[in-house]
């Protein structure tokens, strides 16, 4: 499968089927269907120093991201479709996504070598070629579910979520479910639902206005395979029951008071020592993209520490579109340390050292997004994992570190932006279209995971039937 950002993008807003487990033996299910590539690799076991955000499961926080660009219909980014330029656009536009006009990266006659510079819009036929011919629905909405532990990979199916709608309908047949965009060993404790049931763009003042409410872990009667999450030195427990809720949709009417801004958000922070341990994930999926470590993007002797944010809502873009850059730091965050009299000492600047009670601090950029890249190289064709952490890297003393408290988006003023998910409005919105909202300004007190890292390791690998997934 190509490893252009169009397909990791399938991988970040994809799911895995319903059809994913084994049937058990009592039912009398089908044999599971033959599964595409990223479905079959998003589906192994495999965690290595995966994050949790909390000693004890549960999901976080439920989400509406974004609707109908997952699947269009119309829209074809492989270099065999032969698929024009302006064709391609059209497709966008016609299922509400975002297509940049202003790319001088790569020739406009030449947008299917790097789609993820015009759009994040998904082609039905790239969604089928990663997860299988199976998936036919089309312009879907993605729902995200946030757990504090890992899900289990080979455990995760569409049944075994229900969502309540705000209109009262329960759609506990969702078509697709996977830790989606990521990947990387070190991730996975966010869920993507896909399905085009689960939302519309209308605000919540119109009485036709669609939005999940609820999300239930429920009794997977399809396929008989409990979802489960995985906890410290790999304790699997269940998570039937488990219910979170939400009462935002990101297509609302926004405030003028930022706090109010229904975009995408930051749920946890953590602070803890640079590692690559679980850095990397399936080849077929980082083609592009990895490494993008702190170490990999600033080198070992940078790269010391770092505060990893989870964010909710959609992974975090300055429009929507295209990647956040290394250096972009100074834009979109601020880290607040306390002194040991007191006084909070804003982190304003990268590559500047802050001496916190005589304790050397210094922001160093932002990583886990995108590969190593030269400032002249920061631009739209500069690929983007999309994910849901973020990673600002640190340097300086261990006492310094531990006076950090926490972490601000300021989204506006003295310099600050918003940022969007990928149903943001790009670099050239279309007049009349209906994006999503900027994320809000935002305060998260950080875990201190100097000490415990909170993190998991659970490896149990099978090989796959010819016939489809063999859990």
């Amino acid at each position: 499968m190509p490893t252009s950002r169009s397909h990791l993008r399938v991988i970040l807003l994809a799911v895995a089927a319903l059809a994913l487990a084994a049937p058990v033996a009592a039912q009398a299910q089908a044999e599971p269907p033959e599964y595409g590539p990223v479905g079959k690799a998003q589906h192994r076991d495999i965690l290595i120093a995966s994050d949790m955000w909390s000693t004890t499961p549960g999901i976080m926080g439920i989400s509406l991201n974004f609707t109908n660009i997952i699947g269009a219909a119309n829209l074809d980014t492989s270099k065999d479709a032969n698929q024009t330029y302006e064709a391609a656009r059209a497709a966008v536009l016609e299922a509400g996504g975002a297509w940049n006009d202003n790319v001088e990266c790569v020739a406009h006659e030449k947008w299917q070598t790097k789609p993820w510079a015009f759009t994040t819009t998904i082609g039905a036929a790239q969604y089928q070629d990663a997860w299988g011919a199976q998936f036919t629905q089309t312009n879907m909405s993605v729902v995200q579910v946030q757990f504090s532990w890992p899900p289990r990979p080979s455990t995760l199916d569409g049944s075994d979520f229900a969502v309540t709608l705000n209109t009262g309908e329960v759609i506990s047949n969702v078509s697709n479910a996977s830790v989606g965009p990521n990947f990387e060993y070190n991730e996975g404790t966010t869920v993507v639902l896909n399905d085009n049931r689960l939302g519309n763009r209308l605000p919540k003042s119109d009485p036709k206005a669609i939005y999940p409410v609820s999300v239930k872990i429920i009794e997977d009667k399809v396929y008989g395979t409990p979802l489960q999450l995985v906890g410290p030195r790999g304790r699997l427990v269940s998570a039937l029951g488990m219910t979170g809720t939400n009462d935002r949709t990101p297509y609302d009417t926004q405030s003028s008071d930022p706090t109010k801004w229904t975009g995408p958000r930051m749920i946890a922070a953590k602070l803890t020592h640079m590692s690559t341990k679980g850095e990397g994930g399936p080849l077929i999926l980082g083609g592009g993209l990895l490494p993008n470590s702190g170490i990999a993007i600033f080198g070992k002797a940078n790269a010391q520490y770092r505060v990893r944010i989870a964010t909710i809502g959609g992974a975090f873009s300055p429009d929507g579109l295209r990647a956040m850059y290394p250096n972009e730091y100074r834009k979109f965050f601020q880290l607040v340390a306390r002194s040991q009299s007191g006084e909070l000492v804003p982190i304003i600047e990268a590559n500047h050292t802050y001496l916190i009670d005589g304790e050397p601090l210094t922001v160093v950029g932002i990583a886990d997004r995108t590969t190593k890249a030269r400032p002249k190289q920061f631009n739209q064709c500069l690929q983007d994992d999309s994910e849901n952490q973020i990673d600002i890297v640190l340097k300086g003393s261990e006492a310094a570190m531990r006076k950090l408290i926490e972490v601000k988006i300021p989204a506006q003023g003295n310099g600050y932006q918003p940022l969007y998910n990928d149903g943001g409005p790009g670099a050239t919105p279309t007049p009349g279209q209906t994006y999503t909202a900027p994320g809000p300004r935002q305060t998260m007190n950080l875990i201190n995971g100097l000490d415990n890292p909170l993190q998991t390791t659970f490896v149990r690998l099978k090989k796959f039937a010819p016939s489809g997934l063999n859990r």
